[in-house]
């Protein structure tokens, strides 16, 4: 069968996450779809599928992680978000009755690539805090 024209929702990638490096590091990485590289067809085609998966492998949730039930995300400055945004980033959407709308720009949704623009300041720092637990090697110079 041949690939799509354009990458479909399911389709787009998958990751590891840094805790459950220990249990299968052979399993430990990120697989994207050709077609959501830079130049790829469609609203995935700009390569913001890797930044996401990357996020993934560094141990960020979605932005819609548990819905509107806490912890979220596990990241405190991230507002909570009902369900995934597809599309368009939409700076209205609310779909939370916590405080702050959905953020619909960040990296961790799955908002078309020519919406995604944004991490957290909280998100950076869990990236970092988790580097320095899982993937020490990184942080050396």
């Amino acid at each position: 069968m041949g690939a799509p024209s354009e990458p479909t929702h399911s389709l787009l990638g998958w990751s590891t996450f840094p805790f459950d490096l220990a249990d299968d590091p052979s399993r430990d990485g990120v697989v994207i779809l050709d077609q959501s590289l830079p130049g790829g067809p469609g609203v995935y085609g700009e390569g913001k599928t890797a930044v996401h998966e990357v996020g993934h492998w560094l141990g960020l949730f979605h932005t819609f992680e548990g819905g509107c039930r806490p912890p979220g995300d596990d990241v405190e400055d991230t507002p909570f978000e009902g369900s995934p945004n597809y599309g368009p980033a939409k700076r209205d959407r609310d779909t939370c009755p916590q405080p702050g709308t959905d953020p619909t720009t960040n990296y961790r949704d799955y908002t078309d690539d020519a919406g995604m623009w944004e991490f957290t300041v909280g998100q950076m720092a869990r990236v970092r805090s988790l580097l320095a637990i899982y993937r020490p090697r990184l942080l050396e110079r």
